[in-house]
């Protein structure tokens, strides 16, 4: 069998076994043993399969059993608290992983993300202006849904716009990343003199919201995200040609008949697009753009976007996964070690990516080199 087929199976059978991990262990609650885990999923399987059966035949032929209170909170709490998490851990690394290596591939720089490119910075800015400023909090809030989501949407339709206007004005690619650059560092600017002048609470909100958090993910949210997940990786099937083209430079690409322009645009307004989707029900995740395709590269050995573009998005997977079940297993008390009187946390996922994905990439980039030296 292809070296590759087995890499993107064996990656397939890590993200089905972290799922099975994070759905039996990825809690907290003692009450919640690994039986009632396994009568939930079979419990919901075959509600599933017989609502399925119903729609199609028309004949309902599951009924319901009866649940005492005790055992129906317990499957509350694995539906609606411990499941959802888990599926948002896993849109979250397909779609910000990919986001990743398409900038990475655009701009020719393995630092490029959607963090260091700037398309996140207008989802952050909006948020800011809720959470620091009354009248656009109350402004938000007449949406009637969460006003931090809502704000996050319009920064991202407002990253959009900014990244199209300078793809259209500016004829280099570098250009383009160093003048988005450098409006993230003019949203950054307005941002901390926010912090500077903002309450305690509000600061504690906004450092939340930054650290970046799959907990804060409720199962009502997952279907918005799953849709903007497909569209964006149906997006990404469609610009496997244009990515393979730009490996060796624009004018290369330009020989091959490629419209770099064109090209360019729909790169920065799909990952602009995914990127203003997820970031406001999850909050930043800065590290796993820059991480995964890294990790992607050595392990599948070709720049072949057909082949680098799964394995992104299935290491991407693996590492948010990962980090989601260390962060509610293996956290650390800070507070007690402390002393302080409060409560322990859990950490959050974004605390844990940045450490775990940054020693690893630290790791292959150290091996690397010292492999260069030895030849």
């Amino acid at each position: 069998m292809n070296y590759r087929y087995v890499i993107i199976l064996a990656l397939i059978v890590s993200v089905v076994g972290l799922t099975i991990t994070g759905i039996y262990f990825g809690g907290n609650a003692k009450s919640i043993t690994l039986e009632d885990t396994t009568n939930f999923v079979i419990y919901q399987t075959k509600i599933t399969v017989d609502s399925i059966y119903y729609k199609i035949t028309g004949n309902h032929i599951f009924h319901q059993t009866s649940l005492d209170e005790c055992t129906k909170f317990k499957y509350m709490l694995l539906k609606e608290v411990r499941l959802p998490p888990i599926i948002g851990a896993i849109l979250v690394g397909l779609t910000l992983s990919a986001c990743g290596l398409m900038l990475q591939t655009l701009f020719r720089n393995l630092l490029a993300s959607p963090y260091t490119t700037g398309i996140s910075s207008g989802v952050l800015f909006a948020v800011a202006l809720v959470i620091f400023i009354n009248s656009f909090a109350e402004l938000f809030s007449s949406f009637g849904t969460d006003k931090i989501m809502v704000a996050g949407w319009c920064g991202g339709l407002l990253s959009i716009v900014m990244l199209i206007i300078i793809a259209l004005r500016i004829k280099e690619v570098n250009g383009v990343l160093i003048v988005a650059l450098l409006m993230s560092y003019l949203f950054e600017g307005i941002r901390a003199y926010l912090i500077a002048n903002g309450t305690n609470l509000s600061i504690q909100d906004y450092f939340n919201f930054i650290v970046g958090n799959v907990t804060r993910i409720h199962l009502n949210d997952i279907p918005p995200m799953v849709i903007c997940t497909i569209i964006f990786t149906i997006g990404c099937i469609f610009l496997i040609k244009p990515l393979n083209a730009l490996l060796f430079g624009e004018t290369y690409a330009k020989s091959f008949g490629l419209n770099v322009k064109k090209s360019r645009i729909l790169i920065l307004l799909l990952t602009s697009f995914i990127v203003g989707a997820i970031i406001p029900y999850v909050g930043l995740m800065a590290f796993v753009g820059i991480a995964a395709p890294y990790l992607a590269r050595p392990i599948i050995r070709t720049s072949d976007h057909r082949w680098l573009l799964p394995t992104t998005m299935l290491v991407g997977v693996v590492l948010m996964l990962m980090c989601h079940i260390i962060s509610l297993k293996y956290w650390v008390p800070i507070f007690y070690i402390y002393g302080l009187n409060r409560p322990a946390q859990v950490l959050p996922i974004g605390s844990i990516l940045d450490v775990l994905g940054g020693l690893l990439v630290i790791y292959l980039v150290y091996k690397g080199e010292k492999k260069i030296k030895i030849q």
